[in-house]
């Protein structure tokens, strides 16, 4: 199984893991920027509960992460199948 490395949010709520310009999610979620035209920050609106559950990201809190072919179609996926890459000394993405 062919995989990429990407950044992604992850709903504080589910722990699905959604990549970074895949919004609107074909679950029904979305990743908004605070300012039109600014990508710095972003409310992610995760469709996992009633209302949605929202949580602010700024660029510089995103992680980057392992993500499977099955997640990159979707844009979104489990931790299982959007895995955490650990930042090493040296290790730049």
């Amino acid at each position: 199984m062919a995989s990429r490395v990407r950044h992604c949010v992850e709903c504080p709520k589910c722990l699905t893991r959604y990549l970074v310009g895949f919004s609107p999610y074909r679950n029904g979620s979305y990743l908004v920027p605070i300012a039109h035209g600014l990508w710095e920050e972003w409310i992610l609106h995760c469709a996992c509960r009633t209302p949605p559950v929202t949580s602010r990201w700024a660029w510089r809190e995103l992680k980057v992460y392992e993500v499977s072919s099955e997640a990159h179609q979707s844009g979104f996926g489990p931790p299982e199948e959007i895995v955490s890459i650990t930042r090493r000394p040296g290790y730049s993405i």
